[in-house]
């Protein structure tokens, strides 16, 4: 059987400057941000990154000049204020960006993933982006029923990076709860990189194949990465490191946050782990989930 395991530092030879990269996770859970961090360590540069409802992740990209373009249907950072270095490189014109509405970007990815050249669906009525984009959006009509519908492109992206629970050595992915928009675009990319909480034995995935979620067939590398999507959440392994957000979107919109990029540029992902669970957060944050499972109400 193939080992498809590789190390975070191999990762700036898995993706190339001016790579279309589609990157994993929503809102504020599973965004692969050792590999984000790890792409800025690597120097690349002028990345065209595709993301759902990106986060942390894409403003960290925008901020560190690795952005060459986006292709998005919302960036945010939700209670914690809007993402600066997106709507500073949007605002200022020097971010080249392609809005998609949500339900568009993810029929892009599905339909690149089923070998067809587009999807239709009803929508977005009313909306300006499909006049706005018509190489992305058409509108055909229905040969059953005479219904006129929007029919989006296919995505290929030449990378997808997605962070799973945990792998075997095969790439067999596995997601325990949510894996958000991770799967469709696996299958649509030409390459798949996933990073994960751990890399397991065969036999573990087998035991619990109703979890994989993702086929190794579909995966390149696989590389284990604990604590690999902080700090967004990674349930059921531990929840938003609020304390980090929080010291990110400050230094985020402040004057020094060239200081920040330079000190992820200078220490490697264990001296970050060390640095930002010092005094034992990474407890806490592990706790966070196993005090929200006691929480839970059975259901009558």
């Amino acid at each position: 059987m193939a080992d498809k395991v590789a190390t975070l530092e191999d990762l700036g030879g898995l993706v190339g400057d001016g790579d279309s990269v589609a990157l994993g996770g929503g809102w504020f859970a599973n965004h692969p941000m050792a590999a984000v961090r790890q792409l800025i360590r690597a120097g690349r540069e002028d990345l065209h990154v595709y993301t759902v409802v990106g986060s942390i992740d894409v403003d960290l990209l925008a901020g560190a000049g690795v952005l060459g373009h986006l292709a998005f249907s919302m960036v945010t950072l939700e209670a914690f204020g809007l993402a600066p270095n997106v709507r500073k490189g949007v605002e200022g014109g020097t971010l080249p960006f392609t809005e998609y509405t949500g339900l568009g970007i993810l029929l892009g990815f599905e339909a690149q993933g089923r070998g067809v050249p587009f999807l239709a669906y009803r929508g977005p009525f009313g909306s300006d982006i499909p006049a706005r984009y018509p190489g992305i959006y058409a509108t055909v009509t229905c040969p059953f029923t005479g219904e006129e519908m929007t029919a989006v492109r296919a995505i290929e992206p030449d990378v997808a990076i997605v962070h799973a629970l945990r792998c075997d050595a095969e790439g067999n992915a596995q997601w325990d709860g949510t894996s958000g928009p991770d799967v469709e675009m696996a299958k649509s990319a030409k390459k798949v990189i996933v990073t994960c909480e751990e890399v397991v034995p065969r036999s573990t995935i087998v035991e619990t194949a109703h979890m994989t979620k993702l086929p190794g067939y579909y995966v390149d590398a696989v590389i284990p990465t604990p604590f690999g999507a902080h700090p967004t959440s990674h349930v059921p392994s531990y929840a938003l490191d609020a304390w980090q957000i929080m010291e990110y979107a400050g230094a985020a919109a402040s004057e020094g946050f060239g200081d920040y990029i330079e000190r992820i540029r200078s220490e490697s992902e264990e001296e970050y782990r060390a640095r930002v669970f010092e005094g034992g957060r990474d407890r806490v944050l592990r706790a966070l989930v196993e005090q929200a499972r006691i929480l839970e109400v059975p259901a009558s």
